[in-house]
């Protein structure tokens, strides 16, 4: 594999510890959390009176909590102007009704509404996409795999500037995307490169092959970056499905990379060196957009467009025009290394464009699945998806009780330490779990990668 081994390895420092024991939310924030957490459970139907953290909830000036609350996320005491966005208890139900919340007022974007919260009803943004609680249940909780369940949420959050019925529809249109579209991310990241030369997606093969896109080294933050070479990019080569599957599959690789909270984003290095209109395929770009935008919200720290020539001015002009402003303060135009060098360190960057960096761009060698002997032990990965499950239960439990804590302050110091906890075992778990449900990728093979 390309990446190399000493370049991303650091990943087997000690392992992250969840948000809670890093992160000291001010409690506006924590109250916005609980709030999501609240509308999540009852879409799952787990018992929870959220009565407590909706008492005062700003149903009639939401556009002033959001002001405050983007003046907190900045440490601001000032509040900021406005701008504009494009883009229990387990019950033991199986089939949560879905239907209790339906007939409130949806209209809740406009300027000076809230939905009113209501007891074991479901949030209008889910019920409107007629989303399967059994189905979103086990999607979101997939899905985590390194990423523990509160910065997940808080993502969408801070993508939705705390406003908490543009967070819940935000949630529910990924949920629906990750549910319903076909696409089935989690099964293209367990799958691997692996199970693409088994269905022979010669697409996404050709693709893997050219290593058009790579998790190639860090950035001066500690955060992995994609190397992507749109050059080796023709449309004739890949299907619409393959080039967006090889895109998830890129995404979702580079996140196994992440060590939330400390490392909770990724980078992405465009190198446009040999770039020509011949090149260029507007169809991915949208794709990787919206991806980025909707569904891997606060995931992309930094865009670097490197080398860019003279002919990509006019794409620009038309693909900024794309993006949410705040994706767009996130990109840099850098000429050569030297500009390049002031945001990922020389030795991090490849050789091949000024750096360091001893990486075989040349040549790939794909995953064969002789090391996915695990997968096979059918026994040892379903005691441990057994006791994931017992975990999740057990946190959202937890979570429920941390929800209805009162003010008492020692007992919600209490119950905030049990449930970091349990969110950590239910990392800890998954780390156990992965060789027995995901293929081993090129980065586990090459050691470029490691769970710890």
């Amino acid at each position: 594999m390309t990446t190399s081994k000493d370049t991303m390895s650091s990943n087997k420092k000690e392992s992250h510890l969840p948000l809670e024991r890093e992160v000291v939310l001010s409690p506006e924030k924590e109250l916005l959390l609980k709030q999501a957490w609240v509308y999540l459970l009852q879409l799952w139907g787990v018992s929870v009176n959220g009565d407590i953290v909706f008492k005062d909830a700003h149903h009639g000036d939401i556009d002033g909590l959001s002001t405050q609350m983007s003046a907190l996320s900045t440490g601001s005491s000032e509040p900021k102007k406005k701008k504009t966005s494009l883009f229990g208890r387990l019950t033991g139900s199986d089939h949560h009704d879905t239907s209790r919340h339906a007939t409130h007022e949806t209209e809740h974007h406009t300027r000076h509404t809230q939905i009113p919260y209501v007891k074991d009803g479901v949030h209008p943004e889910f019920t409107k996409l007629e989303l399967d609680s059994k189905a979103t249940y086990k999607e979101f909780w997939e899905s985590l795999r390194l990423e523990p369940a509160d910065p997940n949420i808080l993502r969408f959050l801070k993508a939705r500037k705390w406003h908490m019925d543009k967070t819940i529809h935000m949630i529910a249109k990924d949920m629906s995307w990750r549910t319903k579209s076909g696409y089935d991310i989690n099964s293209i990241l367990d799958g691997g490169e692996y199970e693409f030369v088994k269905t022979k997606k010669k697409g996404v093969i050709k693709n893997l092959e050219l290593q058009k896109a790579i998790v190639a080294g860090k950035d001066k933050d500690g955060k992995p970056y994609i190397l992507a070479r749109p050059k080796l990019h023709y449309s004739s080569d890949q299907t619409e499905e393959e080039i967006e599957k090889y895109a998830l599959l890129v995404i979702e690789q580079a996140k196994l990379f992440l060590r939330p909270p400390e490392i909770a984003q990724c980078s992405i290095v465009f190198d446009l060196g040999g770039f020509s209109m011949s090149n260029m395929d507007y169809g991915p770009v949208k794709f990787l957009i919206t991806c980025f935008e909707a569904h891997y919200p606060e995931c992309l720290a930094h865009l670097f467009i490197h080398k860019a020539p003279w002919i990509f001015t006019p794409i620009w002009n038309i693909v900024k025009n794309w993006l949410d402003p705040t994706v767009a303060t996130k990109i840099t135009f850098t000429k050569n290394v030297e500009e390049l060098a002031r945001y990922i360190d020389i030795k991090q960057i490849p050789t091949y464009l000024g750096g360091e960096l001893d990486l075989d761009m040349e040549h790939y060698e794909m995953p064969d699945g002789s090391k996915d002997e695990l997968l096979r032990d059918e026994e040892t990965r379903d005691k441990l998806l057994k006791e994931r499950e017992q975990l999740i239960q057990n946190f959202l439990k937890l979570t429920a009780e941390w929800i209805e804590s009162d003010d008492n302050e020692k007992q919600s110091i209490s119950i905030r330490n049990k449930r970091a906890l349990a969110s950590e075992k239910i990392t800890q778990n998954y780390i156990q779990i992965d060789p027995y449900i995901r293929s081993r990728s090129a980065y586990d093979i090459s050691g470029a990668l490691v769970l710890q």
